[in-house]
């Protein structure tokens, strides 16, 4: 058995043994998403309680008790429609929708930063109209700014250079007008051959099909598509619990508990740490409010309700258990992956030497048959 052959038997044990773990790996997160659906309605109670009896109790006291009973009625059709969509079969659909939503955006991303490269060494630009700010992606510098004259300008000693230097002036006028046209030039070359190398690269991401962590409809037997179909499971998991809280804030607001409703962006800004918040308890999100009197005791601000995964498993102690065998579990499949990349690049290598040796030393055409 060669070095290569041996490099790619590792690779297939380490795939079949990440396979044999698959099932208990399910096993832990179905687990989870089940203790989770369990109690999840009192956390939500929990978190709605607070809101109405601590944050707006006199908005709740005038609310008659028919209103109240619808209240506490669509809390629990919303966390029950919620929890049938808390399944590791569910999520993993949606985990999907993400991954496309997130691919195409990143697509549109990398078209508008082509047509920016492309736009920049445009020769006919359009005039910028006076009084507007024009932000070009033109390099800063040009090839000649480093030119010793630059920095170290020649004076003259005496009167009698003068002449000297009339005369050399029109020369030198010539070549600063010929290095400044080079010098545009070579940025124009520059940005050009980054455009052109740019708009290879996107057609190399977008014309291969990739392969994802979701095809086959089982979990991959590959460390790395399986760290990514883990993110995508708790991505997938994040949004469902956004959507819920979302949909709550929405019957908070029909019932005059609350004023204001929060968009769905300032939501996930605040999941994704990228908000700064107040203090606030489980289950809730206080967000200051742009406006209102400069003195901080008595800043406006806007409570909603945002479900968070570490609220729920600081609230419940089951789901903090359940958490903790999926991280030990996640753990295992970095390791394995640092080690199935460092095979991965051995094989690439050996390959590649395998081949540059088939081109120093072609094999002999075959004998040629007799007429």
């Amino acid at each position: 058995m060669t070095l290569l052959d041996a490099a790619h038997q590792q690779l297939h044990d380490l795939e079949e043994r990440l396979g044999a773990s698959n099932p208990q790996l399910y096993r832990h997160l179905a687990l989870y998403l089940q203790v989770l659906r369990e109690g999840l309605l009192g956390a939500v109670q929990q978190a709605c309680f607070h809101l109405a009896t601590q944050v707006y109790p006199e908005r709740y006291a005038d609310l008659p008790q028919s209103q109240r009973l619808v209240l506490h009625r669509r809390m629990a059709n919303l966390v029950q429609r919620a929890c049938s969509l808390l399944t590791v079969e569910q999520l993993t659909h949606l985990a999907v929708q993400i991954s496309r939503e997130e691919h195409r955006e990143r697509r549109r991303q990398r078209g508008r930063l082509l047509e920016a490269l492309e736009s920049s060494h445009d020769p006919d630009p359009e005039p910028t109209p006076q009084g507007s700010v024009h932000l070009g992606l033109r390099l800063p510098i040009g090839a000649d700014f480093l030119q010793p004259s630059r920095f170290f300008p020649q004076q003259p000693d005496s009167d009698q250079d003068d002449d000297r230097d009339a005369a050399s002036g029109a020369a030198d006028s010539a070549d600063d007008v010929s290095g400044d046209h080079d010098s545009g030039d070579d940025s124009e070359a520059t940005m050009a051959a980054m455009a052109e190398a740019l708009a290879e690269w996107i057609g190399q991401q977008t014309s291969s099909p990739a392969v994802t962590a979701w095809e086959g409809g089982a979990l991959p037997t590959n460390p790395d598509l399986l760290l990514t179909w883990i993110k995508g499971f708790e991505a997938a998991l994040s949004r469902r619990l956004r959507n819920l809280s979302h949909a709550l804030n929405v019957d908070l607001l029909r019932l005059g508990i609350t004023r204001t409703l929060l968009p769905v962006s300032l939501l996930d800004a605040a999941l994704a740490g990228q908000l700064e918040t107040q203090e606030a308890p489980a289950n809730l999100m206080r967000l200051p409010l742009p406006f209102g009197p400069d003195p901080a005791p008595s800043r406006l601000d806007a409570t909603a309700l945002l479900l968070r995964t570490t609220d729920l498993e600081l609230a419940l102690p089951r789901l903090r258990t359940c958490r903790s065998r999926i991280q030990q579990h996640r753990q295992e499949v970095r390791r394995m992956a640092q080690h199935y990349r460092r095979i991965q690049r051995r094989v690439q290598a050996l390959e590649a030497e395998q081949l540059w040796l088939q081109d120093i030393n072609p094999a002999p055409p075959p004998p040629s048959q007799p007429v």
